[in-house]
């Protein structure tokens, strides 16, 4: 296995526990940026290495090194990615709380974006990066009211202001 497949592997192991576990905020984006550059440098450092001792010689030696890799990085991943709650994801699976559907569904949304640009509207159930707006929440509908009077009373009040002459 040469360097870029191993990246690969890393990226695949961020996405999965990401996605599994999407209780993380700045914090947890900060951790992934960090150690995502570290990990980076330690597949350089063994591509460098393997590449000078000749290791790519041997496929089940390579095979091996990658799969440790892959078991290190998961290892520290779930060790140390925070999350909101402040229970790191190995102390969670250790207490018997794995991801539910519900986990893994925010999680894939928090990779999506909507790129509907021509359709979309602001009074749209989905905003920009496909968040549901909860209509049923307390005070939603009273606020959107308020904005909207605000709003016809400030035209009315720009109208009345206008003043156009034309010759």
């Amino acid at each position: 296995m040469n360097g870029w497949q191993r990246f690969m592997f890393l990226l695949m192991c961020y996405f999965v526990v990401m996605v599994l576990y999407p209780n993380y905020d700045a914090a947890g984006l900060y951790f992934v940026g960090g150690t995502l550059a570290m990990w980076t440098g330690g597949i350089l450092v063994l591509s460098i290495i393997s590449n000078m001792l000749g290791l790519y010689n041997f496929p089940s030696l390579n095979k091996l090194i990658t799969f440790v890799l892959v078991v290190m990085i998961m290892c520290s991943l779930l060790w140390y990615f925070p999350q909101k709650d402040n229970v790191t994801p190995i102390n969670k699976i250790k207490y018997g709380e794995v991801p539910t559907k519900e986990d893994i569904k925010r999680g894939l949304n928090r990779f999506t974006f909507n790129f509907d640009f021509v359709r979309r509207r602001a009074d749209r159930a989905e905003n920009f990066v496909n968040q549901e707006v909860e209509e049923n929440k307390e005070g939603v509908k009273e606020t959107k009211e308020k904005i909207q009077k605000h709003t016809k009373k400030a035209v009315k009040k720009m109208e009345d202001t206008l003043d156009i002459k034309v010759d």
